[in-house]
């Protein structure tokens, strides 16, 4: 079976264009846990990694460590990925660039997680994991 190309043509410029995501930035207002996080109104989930739900055994070490992380300066966060639980699933970065995700793996509070990263924070976690950083500390598994 062959696909009459020519039908198709134009299709693209036809179809209305997608809506540019903005950045969303300023302050953390408030942190939910470990990767979670609010700017304002939009509720931000850090793309790439895992981090301890702030009710569990980790949790909050991991929350406050976020708190300490993002503390008295702005954010930038992109989405880089569809939303998840209402929450925009994004990459942010603090006002010298540095990536809060690879922060929270690198300190040991979080986990990369790359079935969504493809392993973008594997070598922040293996440093962290080698100098047993965080929650990589006890001899008890992490929380997955």
């Amino acid at each position: 079976m062959t696909l009459n190309t020519g039908l198709f043509l134009g299709l693209r410029d036809q179809a209305p264009p997608l809506p540019a995501l903005r950045p969303v930035a300023g302050p953390v207002t408030r942190v939910v846990d470990g990767d979670t996080f609010w700017i304002g109104k939009d509720k931000i989930r850090l793309w790439g990694i895992d981090a301890p739900e702030a009710s569990t055994p980790n949790g909050p070490v991991a929350t406050r460590y976020l708190v300490a992380v993002v503390a008295d300066h702005p954010l930038t966060c992109r989405q880089a990925g569809p939303p998840s639980h209402d929450r925009i699933v994004a990459r942010c970065l603090d006002p010298w660039g540095r990536d809060i995700a690879e922060i929270m793996v690198g300190a040991g509070w979080a986990l990369d997680w790359p079935a969504f990263s493809r392993g973008h924070y594997r070598l922040a976690q293996e440093r962290a994991a080698a100098v047993r950083a965080g929650a990589h500390a006890q001899d008890a598994p992490l929380w997955r």
